[in-house]
């Protein structure tokens, strides 16, 4: 042979073992869970196709339950059992002792699902596109401390740091954005391109994250189709890469009646469980080889709203309704009005919770289990109504102090079965006292915007999903919030009381210390209940159908099936 091939492919081999020496992973994550079998193949199903698999500019679950977390991942997660931050991309953290520096010492050889290796470069830049104001990002409203961006800086290739102009207790919780690959997008980005990029027509091969699967075959309203990245950081006990699944099928279903059918039918892994499917599907359990799991309330909430905002453009031809909800005896009324009993038998079939607080049920470290409670009594909302200046007609109307009769709409979104369900005992108990209620479901996008932008309302029956870091919800309860939905986006605060939500919530995020944070939001929970701007119904229960087949599942509230995906197989 030439000994100038031989040369050059000397050199060749040469290059090609230092780049595989580059790329050896040296802060693997192992699993201490019992070793499974690798291969096979999980099948399940999601509602609804994708918009696009571009993750920064995602919207809506129908993308991101597809991408985050299996495709793309963060430098922070939340164990899905106790719900703590954990490490991902980045191996630990240090925080200073003034809250204001966080320093991020990423793992040492992670790979792309293409074999690039995953670096401090990668952070940078995924934290550039967020902060373009030409990218449509809802992270970067949420990234942002007194209105200001972090300064972000890369230390060195393994390390990335963020300075805060101010403590801010809940940026830990933002770090679990997911990552996006430099080398990958950054030419796309700077050509201004970048919102075109990752579509859902994409070659999938293009689409490259760190997580656990990557994407290979997505088909408008039949199926995505994922298999394994084969460079994933974590490993099994043995030391051999995961996931197991070497193959993930998402069937693509129109309705939940379509999900459960296919479940019930074999054809897929697990099932999440509707209320009302609840007695028939728990007699199927043993012939069908699946295990029916409650993991307790979910974190969705069902709430009332009054719409006691001054800017109502209803509020000239009936300046009364306003009255009336701004009333706090009339509110307390509706809240003693409230059979939540009835609301879980009927409207959840028995698998259900009554919710008395802002803050989620499964919520461990900031629920406060102590707040006003208003149990059914209609007697004691009669008192509140006569405390309030109500009285009634001699046919039994409820009336003002002014002799208007009470009257008004409830609203709620058409198509949500449990939704209409409350509906119709609320309107029912408050037909008891005396109320004309007026119950009209309609379309999700139009109640939204009656509620957000137009507020042209009188009553709303809604909901919000809820978490586990309280500040996420700072857009609903401080006074200038765009989802301060009672009386939203107030230039100074209404009340006494919505002014020491603005504090308590300042102070919170403000707070490092974890203890110190729960006074503050239990003081925030216990104002809501005593001023019920809100009135809160009752919560379903997270229920799970799981094959026995499927291995090394723990279901709960808040990780539901998948959280530890890459530790899930299936017995051969």
């Amino acid at each position: 042979m030439n000994k100038k091939i031989i040369s050059i492919l000397l050199l060749m081999i040469f290059v090609f073992s230092l780049s595989t020496a580059a790329v050896e992973l040296k802060d693997p994550w192992i699993s201490e869970r019992e070793q499974g079998n690798h291969g096979g193949m999980l099948i399940s199903t999601l509602l609804g196709d994708p918009k696009t698999f571009n993750t920064i500019i995602a919207k809506e679950t129908s993308s991101s339950r597809i991408i985050d977390g299996y495709i793309f991942e963060g430098l922070v997660t939340r164990n899905g059992i106790t719900t703590n931050y954990e490490p991902e991309l980045a191996k630990d953290w240090e925080i200073s002792e003034d809250g204001k520096k966080y320093t991020f010492y990423l793992r040492e050889g992670v790979q792309w699902s293409d074999g690039e290796e995953f670096t401090a470069d990668d952070v940078i830049f995924t934290f550039d596109v967020i902060k373009d104001e030409n990218i449509p990002t809802s992270s970067r409203d949420v990234l942002k401390v007194d209105g200001e961006f972090p300064e972000y800086n890369k230390i060195d290739k393994y390390t990335v740091e963020f300075i805060l102009p101010t403590s801010f207790a809940p940026f830990l919780n933002n770090m679990t954005a997911p990552i996006i690959p430099r080398h990958k997008l950054h030419t796309a980005w700077q050509k201004g391109e970048f919102n075109n990029k990752w579509g859902i027509n994409t070659d999938p091969e293009e689409i490259v994250g760190t997580g656990p699967f990557k994407l290979v075959d997505y088909r408008n309203g039949e199926r995505v189709v994922m298999e394994k990245n084969e460079h994933y950081w974590r490993k099994d006990p043995a030391g051999k890469s995961l996931p197991y699944l070497d193959r993930w099928i998402r069937i693509i279903a129109e309705s939940q009646e379509t999900e459960s059918l296919l479940f019930e039918n074999g054809e897929t892994h697990f099932l999440s469980v509707r209320g009302i499917d609840y007695r028939r599907m728990k007699q199927q359990e043993e012939e069908n080889n699946f295990t029916l799991i409650d993991a307790g309330p979910t974190f969705s909430t069902n709430f009332l709203v009054f719409n006691m905002n001054p800017r109502n453009p209803n509020l000239e031809d009936e300046p009364y309704n306003y009255e009336w909800f701004t009333n706090l005896n009339f509110r307390k009324a509706v809240a003693y009005a409230m059979d939540k009993d009835t609301m879980i038998d009927q409207a959840l079939a028995g698998q259900g919770s009554k919710q008395w607080s802002p803050v989620s049920l499964p919520n461990k470290v900031y629920l406060n289990k102590d707040v006003d409670k208003y149990p059914y009594n209609l007697e004691k909302a009669r008192e509140e109504l006569k405390k309030g200046g109500f009285s009634w007609s001699q046919n039994g109307e409820l009336i003002d102090s002014e002799g208007n009769k009470v009257e008004f709409n409830i609203l709620t979104n058409a198509g949500n079965n449990v939704r209409e369900s409350l509906l119709n005992i609320i309107a029912s108990e408050l037909r008891e006292l005396g109320m004309k209620i007026n119950s009209n479901p309609v379309e999700f996008n139009t109640m939204v915007s009656k509620l957000s932008s137009e507020w042209d309302y009188d009553v709303i029956l809604i909901g919000l999903t809820g978490g586990v870091e309280p500040h996420q919800g700072s857009n609903v309860w401080m006074s200038n919030g765009h989802l301060h939905m009672w009386n939203p986006v107030q230039e100074e605060p209404a009340t006494e009381w919505e002014e020491r939500l603005d504090e308590l919530f300042i102070n919170g995020a403000s707070t490092i210390d974890t203890q110190k944070r729960k006074e503050y939001y239990d003081e925030f929970q216990e104002i809501i209940a005593e001023k019920l701007p809100v009135i809160y119904t009752v919560t379903p229960n997270s229920i799970y159908a799981v094959r026995n087949t499927l291995k090394n599942t723990e279901v709960t509230a808040y990780g539901g099936v998948l959280w530890n995906i890459h530790e899930l197989y299936l017995e051969n």
